[in-house]
């Protein structure tokens, strides 16, 4: 009998997939999360947000004469369209509410009809009929239920007052909403990196290089405020363990603007002044590969590299290098300070110079 390989393992089909399937569901809802607070954030809007506590995600916005607080429940379907009855479909074991709509609806209890909305998020449509329209349509924007016709509308209440027996107000319709949010089930990552990428480069086009870690960064904060349903003493203490701020999403900016460029997005103004020196395309590419055998040095910790960068800093320090017409002309005015030229044989110490000079340039 053959022994079996991992070509075995891939022929055959898995007994069980609920765990990937619940994985993928918490990574979109992770994904589509963040692209909310990123699209508050790039709208100014000062915000908390908190993760997968009493929603998937609940938002607080400062609008207009007080505090705006949204619910969402986040969706992934593989199926073409989301209906009326589809939300308003009951499963027949388990506590109440036993709806979709009726655990949307449990904000609205919960915590009165002065919220902002009690929302459905999904990546596929809604295929309803607007009160206005006699047509069955898909509908992408944000809709409330009492935007539906009475047929759809009938459906969910029936549902409502059944998750609710005696406390389902009618008149909270307007409340609860439904929204598609563009988000592939198979490049959902993707498309809140491609969030990311626009907002860095609007910024500045060479901040686009932060996009991934950027994202790395966010996805860990993120994932760090879910699942946590301990109850909050303070304010304090229910942002500190569950939720981001707009202030957070700053910080996180911040960092990006404060980083030093790395020798392949500044390369081109230094090649641009050898060429105007009269340099040649390999004597170029020579230096260069010295300003990356150097960068690699002292990122690796080697002590000549690492004593070279710190005197290097100390003469920039002590030159007025932001006056200087590039980086060649800057170098010459350091030497002026002793440095010595260091022992490497991978690098020396203008194209160290070049790298310091060029990393202090924020």
């Amino acid at each position: 009998m053959t022994k079996p390989t991992l070509s075995t393992v891939a022929a055959k089909k898995p007994r069980e997939t609920a765990g990937s399937s619940a994985f993928a569901a918490f990574d979109f809802q992770v994904n589509v999360s963040m692209a909310r607070i990123l699209e508050l954030h790039e709208h100014g809007k000062e915000f908390v947000a908190v993760f997968d506590h009493h929603d998937d995600l609940v938002v607080l916005v400062e609008e207009g004469e007080g505090p705006e607080l949204s619910f969402y429940q986040i969706k992934s379907s593989g199926e073409l369209t989301w209906t009326a009855k589809r939300l308003a479909r009951r499963s027949p074991k388990g506590e109440l509410p036993k709806s979709i709509v009726g655990k949307a609806y449990y904000n609205v209890a919960q915590f009165g009809p002065e919220i902002r909305r009690a929302s459905i998020l999904s990546n596929r449509p809604l295929s309803a009929t607007l009160a206005a329209a006699k047509n069955v349509g898909l509908h992408d924007g944000e809709l409330s239920v009492a935007d539906l016709c009475s047929a759809d509308q009938e459906a969910l209440m029936r549902s409502l007052e059944a998750d609710f027996p005696g406390a389902f107000d009618k008149s909270h319709a307007h409340l609860l909403t439904f929204e598609r949010v563009p988000f592939d089930l198979e490049s959902y990552r993707a498309t809140v990196i491609g969030k990311i990428v626009t907002m860095l480069e609007n910024l500045d086009p060479e901040f686009a290089a932060c996009s991934s870690p950027f994202y790395a960064a966010l996805l860990a904060a993120a994932g760090a405020c879910t699942g946590n349903k301990t109850k909050s003493a303070t304010v304090e203490e229910l942002s500190a363990r569950v939720a981001l701020s707009r202030d957070d999403i700053s910080k996180m900016i911040v960092r990006v603007q404060a980083r030093a460029r790395n020798v392949v997005e500044w390369w081109s103004v230094v090649e641009a002044d050898f060429v105007a020196e009269g340099k040649r395309s390999l004597q170029i590419q020579r230096i260069k590969n010295r300003c990356l055998s150097y960068a690699s040095a002292r990122r690796a910790g080697e002590r000549a590299a690492a004593e070279l960068s710190i005197a290097i800093k100390a003469a920039i320090g002590k030159t007025d290098v932001g006056n200087m017409d590039s980086a060649l002309v800057a170098a010459e005015a350091l030497k002026a300070h002793g440095l010595a030229e260091p022992s490497s044989e991978s690098y020396d110490l203008q194209s160290a110079m070049i790298v310091e000079l060029m990393e202090s340039m924020k």
